[in-house]
């Protein structure tokens, strides 16, 4: 493997721990052993050296126990599909096999709920989350989470095809995989707010959503490169970048750095005219000050997720051959 650094990245903030992490940690890992997601030692191993708990507890630091709970859980369950597709040296080749993984996971939506371990369990986030959110919220947060399902055949399509995307096709590509649409949506519970669709339309807010996905989209592609080198994965900014222009791995990794400070000094002059442009288009002061609630808590969720990345084990223990997967599609 290549030898590479990651320069000191451009964030603004410090990161902070949400105090409630130990309790939300005793729940999550309740409610994986509950719907049989862990079901070996080998997986049990994978999931504590990952630790989705710290790192939904650095991305929500002022989340209440109950909302740090359920996003804990929420995130757990992302990790876990995530697993059965990018470590899977077979199911992730073979697009034919997208409609069997992820019919029941669609059906959820509909109210079937199959047998398999994933979609009983995303059936039961469903429902709890249900009752804290808006039918405005549901309706935003399924096509977002739809999104991020159909992602996965995409990426099949190309890696059984060989072929790396140019930047731009991989960055709209990788808006969808990276399933931040759907985790912002979340971490609305985690501010408190709920917020309306009015909000959502206005062009500022959703270019602040935006820059805070592809932000955290670089951080990502950056500390997961080890893993995705080791995985011969090539949907990384870092790979697309080095495959494209012929440049070497530190050059790349440089580049995507150069990137993530671009978006997030995107956050920092949207967050100087957000509140006047939202006011201007007659926007209620409360709706505003949700806006900028949730402005606050993007940026700690990208501090955190620089946290997270430099301590977890996800990215610094990689095992060529996953011996920590289990198929989590079946009863």
């Amino acid at each position: 493997m290549d030898n590479f650094r990651i320069p000191d990245l451009f964030i603004p903030v410090p990161a902070a721990l949400n105090p409630e992490l130990q309790e939300a940690t005793a729940a999550a890992e309740a409610w994986l052993d509950e719907f049989g997601l862990v079901p070996t030692e080998e997986a049990r191993r994978h999931v504590q050296r990952t630790r989705v708990d710290r790192l939904t507890a650095w991305l929500c630091p002022s989340a209440s126990r109950e909302a740090l709970t359920l996003i804990t859980q929420w995130n757990a369950w992302l990790f876990q599909l995530d697993d059965q597709f990018d470590d899977d040296p077979v199911r992730g080749y073979q697009p034919e096999r997208w409609r069997e993984a992820f019919g029941p996971l669609f059906a959820v939506f509909d109210g079937t709920v199959s047998a398999g371990r994933l979609a009983r369990s995303l059936a039961d986030l469903w429902r709890r989350t249900k009752a804290v959110r808006s039918s405005a919220w549901q309706r935003r947060f399924v096509p977002h989470l739809l999104w991020y399902f159909d992602s996965y055949r995409a990426d099949m399509i190309y890696r059984e095809e060989g072929r790396v995307p140019g930047l731009q096709q991989y960055l709209a590509h990788r808006r969808a995989s990276f399933a931040f649409d759907a985790v912002l949506d979340l971490m609305e519970i985690g501010t408190g707010v709920d917020l309306s669709d009015e909000l959502h339309a206005h062009p500022a807010f959703a270019d602040m959503r935006e820059a805070v996905i592809y932000a955290n989209a670089c951080i990502n592609d950056l500390y997961s490169l080890p893993k995705e080198l080791a995985h011969d994965y090539a949907f990384n900014a870092v790979t697309v970048i080095c495959h494209h222009h012929r440049c070497s791995l530190q050059e790349a990794v440089e580049r995507v750095a150069v990137m993530q400070a671009g978006y997030v000094q995107r956050i920092i002059d949207l967050e100087q005219v957000l509140p006047g442009r939202l006011t201007c288009s007659g926007l209620a002061d409360d709706l505003v000050d949700d806006a900028m609630r949730c402005v606050r808590d993007f940026h700690a969720l990208t501090a955190g997720n620089v946290a997270w990345s430099k301590e977890t084990g996800r990215y610094a223990e990689v095992e060529a051959e996953p011996t920590y997967l289990t198929d989590l599609f079946i009863p």
